[in-house]
């Protein structure tokens, strides 16, 4: 059974016309989880800035009326990613939303749809039983995120760290460090059993 069979999980997480998105599509768990996508990649960009719930039906995702997946698959084979807004307790984000058989990825912002195209990505497979390490999918993906910033900002590895400071409610967004100083890039990490992402934009380099 599909999380999209999950009634419980529909009403608690979404809204009235996302639900109904969900229960029309021919492919519901692919809408379910590219609106989840939406959500959880607003919820990360506003959080950078304010302190605001995480629920997630304050996040309300309006794909393109003429992008909505009614055939995920198509998009997919077509090469085709999806745009849409977010309407958060702070004003909307843009997001822009990759659809593959195996995965659904998001990247997004709060500045423009044309900011997109700055935003640099990557998901990877990762094998999650290759280490004991309880936090061993964190591991991999700052790991895949530190290689990829060495090579964009011309650093060694060993001069960029990744650090969370932690607040009121536990460990916040992800920050770049370069040489022990917070550097102009914003990041965004993620990962989900098999699969580790990451996405980055580099503001300026001094």
């Amino acid at each position: 059974m599909g999380k999209s069979q999950n009634t419980r999980f529909i009403n608690r997480v979404f809204t009235p016309d996302e639900q109904r998105q969900i229960i029309s599509s021919a492919n519901p768990d692919t809408i379910l989880w590219t609106l989840w996508a939406g959500k959880e990649t607003a919820y990360k960009i506003i959080s950078k800035r304010y302190s605001v719930s995480s629920s997630p039906r304050l996040y309300e995702v309006r794909l393109s009326r003429t992008e909505r997946p009614e055939r995920p698959d198509i998009c997919f084979s077509e090469g085709k990613a999806l745009s849409g807004l977010v309407d958060t307790p702070r004003g909307a984000c843009h997001i822009r939303i990759f659809i593959t058989r195996d995965h659904v990825h998001c990247i997004g912002n709060s500045v423009s749809s044309d900011a997109m195209d700055s935003v640099i990505w990557r998901v990877d497979r990762i094998d999650p039983f290759s280490s004991d390490a309880p936090d061993f999918e964190s591991m991999a993906v700052r790991k895949a995120l530190k290689k990829h910033l060495s090579a964009s900002c011309n650093k060694s590895t060993e001069d960029i760290e990744i650090r969370r400071a932690k607040g009121t409610r536990g460990l916040g967004p992800p920050f770049a460090y370069i040489n022990g100083r917070q550097a102009e890039i914003d990041i965004s990490l993620s990962h989900d059993g098999r699969f580790a992402a990451y996405a980055f934009v580099i503001n300026s380099m001094s």
